[in-house]
This record gives structure tokens, sequence and C-alpha cells, in this order.
């Protein structure tokens, strides 16, 4: 049904997710109507242009609020009412990624944040062949408010950003694994080249992902006046909402930076979570806005990616590090493990 779903909500954009360009195009009045159709006459109009299954003009909302009548037609956020306990803890699995590519087709993408389409479909066969199924973490957010434990082999998966191919690639790759994300797009660059058109986003929620919050311009949280952070988180969040008619739930902030003023923003806009990069996996209703999550490379083998989910709370890195040539082996009781980045050294970029 997911599949069909998805099939009908791309056949209505007129494209195909196996055969996808990177966005669609809206033509222009000028050059969907024949120049022979309009009339030299001041007084008689030119005919309507065919209506086209390509995005409407979109247009940045520069918000100050995430009240819903800035975007009225767009689903609200249902508003908290938690009931959890203080002492009510969840170890959900949050996995990072950002660009499902090819390298080949990655440009200037640091190289570390893209993951080849068949890397991303074989990380995801050793999950699902063990069992694991997703949610998004909105998702997780609602359990986390009801004191809700998620069924066994619960993980989320995270794409950061809003490139294009989060559907071109990475979209079908979840389907047919049964799996759902939650992308995390940067609002001003919505159905810009590369990106995440309309069209694209709204056939991501059609086929049962989050779009989430990741700000107007990629800019840091962990700074900054609060009338730049007000326009960076809810102007991104009506943005949002007049493009996939919802508003967002969660929230990424860019490169894992945050701050006080931050997390309060957030919280008066409504949204139930905000992911940060960090060791380990936990989740409570006291640390929501500062849930941890691990960054997924290219790099990391389905086998360490499945004995991290499996193992969440060792501080052993997901992906693994290449030993360096020695002269002389050393000694077994020498030999330490190797630690995962700090949330500083590896979030550059993302």
């Amino acid at each position: 049904m997911l599949l069909s779903a998805l099939l009908a909500a791309c056949a209505s954009a007129g494209v195909k997710p196996g055969s996808l360009s990177p966005r669609s195009e809206q033509p222009s009045v000028a050059s969907a109507t024949p120049s022979s159709l309009v009339s030299a006459s001041p007084t008689i109009s030119p005919p309507s242009p065919t209506p086209s299954p390509s995005p409407q003009p979109f247009a940045i909302i520069p918000a100050t609020s995430c009240d819903p009548s800035v975007v009225p037609d767009a689903s609200p956020v249902a508003s908290s009412s938690p009931a959890v306990s203080a002492r009510f803890v969840l170890q959900v699995p949050i996995l990072m990624y950002h660009r499902i590519v090819p390298l080949s087709e990655a440009g200037n993408s640091i190289p570390s944040l893209v993951v080849p389409p068949a890397t991303f479909d074989a990380q995801l066969s050793a999950l699902e062949a063990a069992g694991w199924h997703t949610i998004t973490v909105s998702a997780l957010a609602d359990d986390l408010e009801a004191g809700i434990r998620p069924a066994p082999k619960t993980f989320v998966i995270t794409i950061d950003d809003g490139w294009a191919d989060g559907y071109t690639y990475a979209l079908p790759i979840l389907v047919d694994h049964g799996f759902v994300a939650t992308y995390y797009v940067i609002a001003g660059r919505i159905n810009e080249p590369d990106f995440l058109s309309v069209d694209q986003l709204r056939a991501l929620v059609t086929a049962d992902n989050e779009i989430g919050d990741h700000t107007m311009d990629h800019v840091s949280l962990g700074g900054g006046t609060d009338a730049r952070l007000t326009y960076e988180i809810d102007g991104a969040a009506a943005t949002i909402a007049l493009a996939t008619g919802r508003w967002p739930e969660t929230l990424a902030y860019p490169s894992g930076h945050f701050s006080s003023a931050a997390i309060s923003i957030i919280q008066a806009c409504g949204m139930k979570m905000a992911v940060i990069e960090g060791d380990g996996t936990y989740e409570s209703w006291a640390t929501r806005f500062t849930t941890p999550r691990v960054k997924v490379y290219p790099g990391t083998s389905p086998a360490t990616l499945l004995s991290w989910v499996e193992h969440p709370w060792l501080p052993a890195q997901p992906t693994p590090t290449p030993a360096l040539p020695t002269p002389t082996p050393a000694p077994p009781s020498s030999v330490a493990s190797s630690p995962r980045p700090t949330a500083a050294q590896s979030s550059a970029g993302t």
C-alpha cells in the first residue's frame, strides 16, 4: 500500500522514483503559452496556460511566529500534554545521514557525508534482515510524551539538508525495505537546483516520511540574536508548512550547535524534539531538545552498524578506523578501542 501511494504521488508529479531528475522545473507562463496565442490587442488577455503537475511558484515566508494562522491550510502540531514520568527513558537508536548519492555526483560535498546508494542499501538490508524497523523522530517524540515504549528493534533514520538525492536515490531504497525517515530540510533551499522540490517533499510525506526543520539558512543556533534565531527557526517552520501542508514537529541543529535561547524558541514554536550529534542513545522528556544521534559514514560496514544499533550504549565508533602501519606490533595489553569522535569533531559540515 505504501509503494502504491508513493507511485501515485510520483505519477502526479510526472516522475518515477527510479528515474528521477534532481528537481522538477516550473515552466513560466511565457514558455507555457505559445506566442501565437497572445493577442496584440491590449483589451484581450492571453489564454491561461494548461495546468501543469509541476510545483507552483514557491516563496520563503519570513515568519516571526509559528502561529498556525501564518499558514492556515497546514496541519498544526498537536499541543503537548505529557504524561511521562521524569524517570521514563528510551534507547531508540537515531542514525544521521546527509547525502545518499554516488560520489561522482556529489560535487563539492564533504566525502564523509556522502554514502553511496549501494552502501546505504547494504546497511539497511543488514538491519532489516536482523528484524529492525523504523519510525520517524516525531513518532519517537509522541511515544516519549505518552510514556510508551516502541516495539523492540525500533530505530530512526534521519537525512539532513534536503538534497534532491534524498528523493531520487534514498526514497526507493527506503521503500524497498519498508522503512521511513525524517528529512531535515533547509527551508531556504526548497525548489533550488539539486535540492528537494515542493512536489518531491509532498511525495515524501505521502510515503509516511517526516519533513523536519533544519533552519532557514543552515546557520549555527549556538548564538545570535533572538530575532535571528526566531527567523531561522520559525521562518523555516512556516516555509516547510507551506511546502508540505504540515507544520514540522522536530528540528535538527545545523552542525549540532545549540543554545538555551534556541531551545526556548523551538519549544515556543510547538516542536516536540530537537536532535544533536552525540555519543550513545538516550531519550527523555527532560532532554528532548538535545536528543543525540549518531553519524553514519560511507565506510561504516553493515556489520559494524548493526552491532552498534544492537548495543547503542557502547562507546564504540560505528565506523571502522583504518589501522595505521607500525614498524613493530604493539603489545596486546596496550591496544585500546578507538573512541567515537566528539560532537564538535564529527559534526563539521553537517
